[in-house]
């Protein structure tokens, strides 16, 4: 089982800009490989594999670009990489053999939206404590040791909101436990971000709305300043931090949920929703992004196997929210307004709450779909 943990660096000046250097570099040869795989298909020729363009680059960097050998080697392989990833992504979502929504050419990477980040091979440095050792670095101070015992597969070192943080991915020894727990069913809402079956409500504590006023005020600082200025960059790190935050905020939320749920239940049932339709419509579009249901789901079905559990996405089109839950009557008039169930079955007439039915109604449809 292959596990990451995000750690702040406190890098000195002279670190710092050799960590610029670095994004530096590895930004020049993916945007280098990039230029040669569309020089290529302008002629075309087949698309280069990765290898070859880095095997290219290789032979003409000492001639051509003797400044790449400041940084270490893994950076310029790491970019390489990303850029073989970038095309066989865009490849497979244009040929059909990746799902979800189709990914566009790479593009070029730009100075303007941050210094970038570069990979570290895991023979290039080490980890001891509060300590990270890295070839052609030296010795880095990070805010917190890393909680993970196994193998070092690498890590990449990036520079985000105002702090370079490095995120080291590191193979753990795992046997999954037998889950005797029971099946549950979440539905996902605004109101409540999640509600089980089993009647536990999980608040949604949307901290975009929260933070917007905070986030406007900046983004107006931002657009006042004049471009290119260093009371700009200020301005944009600000923001950046503020956007940070909201973030740190979410992801914290949803991982203390997630855990809580695989933990409990041995399987969860969620809906298979289309997240991305659902923001077309503008007047709910930003209660959605705040609650992060795609987010979500993730956290759950890459959690789920570490305790044993199971999470089963039941069919978008499976009538949830307006089906009985105890005699199976459909409401089709059930509009968003309606918060509470009331069975309209003259030999039912259960009164729940609306999202209590949903979630009951999704559990029994994944303990179906689990037992075919």
């Amino acid at each position: 089982m292959i596990r990451a943990h995000t750690i702040r660096l406190n890098p000195t000046p002279e670190q710092a800009n050799l960590f610029r250097q670095a994004a530096g570099t590895a930004r020049f040869c993916y945007n280098w490989g990039l230029r040669a795989i569309k020089d290529a298909l302008d002629q075309g020729m087949p698309v280069p594999t990765h290898r070859a363009l880095r095997d290219t680059f290789k032979r003409i960097r000492a001639v051509a670009y003797p400044w790449t050998f400041q940084v270490g080697k893994s950076a310029i392989d790491g970019a390489f990489v990303n850029l073989g990833r970038a095309v066989k992504n865009f490849l497979d979502s244009r040929s059909g053999r990746r799902k979800g929504k189709k990914v566009g050419f790479p593009a070029f990477k730009s100075r303007r939206r941050g210094y970038g980040s570069f990979y570290v091979a895991n023979d290039r440095f080490s980890v001891d404590g509060h300590t990270l050792k890295a070839q052609k670095i030296g010795t880095v101070n990070m805010t917190e040791p890393l909680r993970f015992v196994g193998k070092i597969l690498g890590a990449t070192i990036r520079y985000q909101a105002g702090w370079w943080r490095i995120s080291i991915q590191v193979e753990v020894a795992h046997t999954p436990p037998t889950h005797t727990g029971p099946a549950i069913g979440v539905d996902l809402g605004i109101t409540s971000l999640a509600v089980t079956s089993e009647g536990a409500v999980f608040e949604n504590q949307k901290h975009l709305k929260r933070a917007l006023a905070t986030v406007k005020r900046l983004q107006r600082s931002v657009s006042r300043k004049v471009k290119g200025s260093a009371n700009r960059r200020k301005a944009v790190v600000k923001l950046a931090k503020a956007h940070f935050r909201v973030a740190c905020q979410r992801k914290d939320g949803l991982h203390k949920l997630t855990t809580a749920l695989v933990r409990h239940a041995s399987l969860v049932g969620i809906e298979d929703l289309n997240v991305a339709g659902m923001l077309r419509n503008h007047r709910l579009a930003q209660a959605i992004a705040d609650g992060a249901w795609a987010e979500l789901r993730r956290q759950l079905e890459y959690k789920a196997p570490a305790f044993g559990s199971r999470v089963i996405a039941i069919g978008r089109f499976v009538a949830s929210s307006k089906t009985c839950n105890h005699c199976g009557h459909v409401n089709d008039d059930l509009t968003l307004a309606m918060r509470e169930w009331a069975c309209s079955n003259p030999d039912c007439r259960l009164l729940l709450d609306r999202d209590l039915n949903a979630a009951r109604n999704i559990r029994d449809e994944a303990l179906r779909l689990a037992s075919a």
